[in-house]
């Protein structure tokens, strides 16, 4: 026996669900970005730079990885979420964790671009600490961080600070850190050299593996976001937690550098 809604009671909850799927939402989808990779045409000498800066080629990629998220100005509708929850390389999080009430699209753009500003100065003052320490020979004492130029267009925020810091340690020493792996990296750093964490380490990983990368660096800190219930890994790819620059360094020379199973994640 079936019993039939009132036709008034069905127009309402077609409005209901026809209002949530189209009704503006305060979520945010991430998705998988670009793997750009710094030693190309990224770190370069400064016209100001002295003579005594050499760059050295690179036999590997660095790849700066970056993620996809919805504009500051725009909203999510609820037939986004839906369609989002369905891709496994989508993320759904809450607003809150990316913009800030009350602030517009432009201030969230110039924060991010002071962001990636900051992050090539640390990355600058790190790399040229760690040479100083451990490549004496290079005469990183001689150069200034603003002999070193980094350009990188249309990425904003902090998390390219340990592909930077890597990218110049390799460039400035002729010692073949990389040995010609195909490594991918994101995290902060500040100019002490040590890395700090970031958002959407998942969708990152995903573009690793696009770009073709056998090695993942990612900041110790993020382990939590990698643990098998939160995030998979693709086959094929290695990861490596790493909370300083040297540890980064260190194990871009190691045959089994330490994950983040080691670290119980």
């Amino acid at each position: 026996m079936s019993v039939r809604l009132p036709r008034i009671t069905s127009l309402v909850l077609a409005l209901f669900f026809g209002c949530a799927l189209f009704a503006p939402l305060p979520f945010v989808v991430l998705t998988p970005g670009h793997a750009q990779n710094v030693l190309e045409k990224v770190i370069t000498p400064a016209k100001s730079a002295p003579s005594s800066l050499k760059i050295y080629p690179s036999t590997g990629d660095l790849y700066l990885l970056s993620i996809l998220i919805t504009n500051p100005a725009a909203y999510v509708t609820g037939s986004e979420l839906i369609y989002s929850w369905m891709r496994s390389d989508y993320a759904v999080m809450p607003r809150s964790l990316f913009y800030k009430d009350g602030r517009s699209a432009e201030t969230e753009k110039a924060i991010a671009k002071t962001e990636m500003v900051d992050s090539q100065i640390a990355a600058k003052s790190a790399a040229l600490n760690y040479l100083t320490q451990y490549f004496p020979g290079v005469v990183a004492a001689n150069i200034k961080p603003s002999d070193i130029e980094i350009s990188l267009a249309k990425t904003g925020g902090p998390s390219g600070g340990l592909a930077f810091a890597i990218g110049i340690v390799e460039l400035l020493t002729p010692a073949n850190i990389l040995q010609g792996k195909s490594v991918a990296t994101t995290g902060t750093i500040d100019s002490n050299g040590n890395v700090g964490s970031i958002g959407g380490v998942a969708e990152k990983i995903l573009a690793a593996k696009k770009a073709g990368a056998t090695l993942f660096l990612v900041p110790q800190s993020n382990c939590k976001d990698l643990a098998p219930n939160v995030a998979k890994i693709p086959r094929g790819i290695k990861v490596a937690a790493v909370s300083t620059l040297k540890e980064a360094i260190t194990a871009l020379n190691s045959e089994d550098p330490q994950g983040c199973a080691n670290l119980g994640a």
